[in-house]
């Protein structure tokens, strides 16, 4: 009777987990390791392959136990293969991607708009994928991510044939082939893909859930610069929808942030002051849809970037994602309803001693003007 037990718990648990979605609170400082939950279980994950893992990132920095996860699978007999971010220069924002192409065979886009996937495909049948790099501010915890992972092998199908159309077509952007996935039905979602740019992802995918909501739609977002979308918000808006939205600082000070114009309008934007990022592309509406991925709100993130969007239909994980947002919004002081933060500042947590130049000014820490006021 006790082994009997043992293996419907196991099954049970193996069932929840078709799809997980992991949140991470921002911690204090940036990290080496991956000591977010989504960055522990992509080394687990990592780990137990057996046969190939497929990964676009924009890079990487820090996070050798990752790295060493991937090399002691290669070692073991898994074929590994990666896409990653590099400009017209052949130049990558991260540090320490370089060591990627000394062990995997890497593709990049080689052009100016960016490859800003952030996935893993293992095994051909689970997926890792969402918001945070593989750096330490991503894995390592310095910003506000999510990641979800998706056991399912239709998925890991969709996921495996937009990596090959970079890796093995050397197509990016407005040259890959066009993808788009709705209602895919699993045990426990109901899920949509999209792929940037050919997918047109807000036209296709978001912008009916904003339509359609009636009860709120909760944004944590970096960046918030797309012109319709911010229409569409104060339509909701003014029928009674509740809309909160947290703003990553750097990107409030960008001259295209719409968050002074929805503020104009009456709907609530809090610009974070975390010290670290608010890292997440994220929409919670009605505790039924959650849209999760690598695209920003903008533009360029929807017509111009390679970037994946995931949007599931799942009350328990959307509920989840609405319970994480409002302990953010809690964390962050009202006063930032009404003026935005410095990203490196003493307003902002420990953005004056991080070693990062949060405001992308050219200075870090004490050298930079706003730490020493």
């Amino acid at each position: 009777m006790k082994n009997i037990l043992i293996i419907l718990i196991v099954s049970n648990i193996y069932l929840y987990a078709k799809e997980s979605l992991y949140l991470h609170i921002p911690s204090k400082l940036p990290n080496n390791s991956s000591v977010t939950s989504f960055g522990k279980e992509l080394i687990k994950l990592i780990d137990n392959a057996q046969d190939e893992i497929s990964f676009a990132i924009y890079g990487l920095r820090g996070q050798d136990d990752v790295l060493q996860a991937l090399i002691k699978a290669q070692k073991r007999g898994v074929n590994i293969n990666g896409v990653v971010d590099s400009d017209s220069h052949d130049k990558n924002y991260y540090s320490d991607t370089h060591l990627l192409y000394k062990h995997f065979d890497i593709v990049s886009d080689h052009k100016s708009y960016i490859m800003h996937n952030k996935f893993f495909v293992f095994d051909k049948k689970t997926v890792w994928s969402g918001s945070s790099n593989i750096s330490d501010t991503g894995t390592g915890g310095y910003n506000a991510n999510n990641s979800m992972v998706i056991v399912n092998k239709q998925i890991a199908s969709i996921y495996l044939n937009e990596f090959e159309n970079m890796h093995n077509d050397k197509k990016f952007g407005i040259w890959k082939n066009k993808r788009s996935y709705q209602d895919i039905k699993t045990d426990n979602s109901i899920i949509s893909i999209y792929f940037s740019p050919k997918s047109n992802t807000y036209k296709n995918g978001i912008k009916k859930l904003i339509e359609d909501a009636n009860k709120y739609i909760y944004i944590p977002i970096f960046y918030l610069t797309h012109k319709e979308l911010t229409k569409q918000l104060i339509k909701a808006d003014k029928r009674g929808v509740e809309i909160k939205i947290i703003l990553d600082a750097s990107a409030a000070r960008n001259k295209y942030s719409t968050h002074k114009l929805l503020r104009k309008n009456g709907i609530k934007v809090k610009v974070e002051n975390f010290g670290g990022k608010m890292h997440a592309k994220s929409i919670i509406i009605d505790d039924k849809y959650f849209v999760s991925g690598s695209m920003n709100l903008t533009k360029a993130g929807n017509i111009r970037n390679d970037e994946n969007t995931i949007i599931v239909k799942n009350t328990k994980l959307t509920r989840q994602y609405k319970k994480y947002f409002l302990t953010l919004w809690k964390m962050i002081p009202n006063k930032y309803l009404y003026y935005d933060p410095n990203p490196e500042s003493l307003d902002s947590g420990n953005s004056c001693n991080d070693g990062i130049d949060n405001d992308f000014d050219h200075t870090v820490d004490g050298k930079d003007k706003m730490c020493m006021e």
